[in-house]
């Protein structure tokens, strides 16, 4: 696999570790408060919402990983006889 291939793979990677950084830091709020008419308050936890993205972004590193270490084992060509 050429190098201009494996950019993207890798841009993609440090893309999804920045991402569950920003999630980890989510998890560590306990509420989030959002503003509604009338001047009201409404308080939400953010841990469902915490866990569907630490998940998602996981099994995305996860098949991102697979897909670039396969193109790196299976970079070699065989030549034909």
């Amino acid at each position: 696999m050429k190098l201009t291939t494996k950019i993207p793979l890798i841009f993609i990677i440090v893309i999804n570790l920045i991402n569950l950084f920003f999630i980890i830091e989510l998890s560590n709020y306990d509420e989030m408060i959002s503003y509604v008419k009338n001047e009201g308050e409404k308080i939400t936890s953010p841990r469902k919402t915490v866990i569907v993205l630490l998940f998602t972004a996981l099994i995305n590193l996860l098949f991102v990983c697979i897909v670039f270490m396969r193109s790196l084992i299976f970079s070699h060509k065989t030549k034909p006889r």
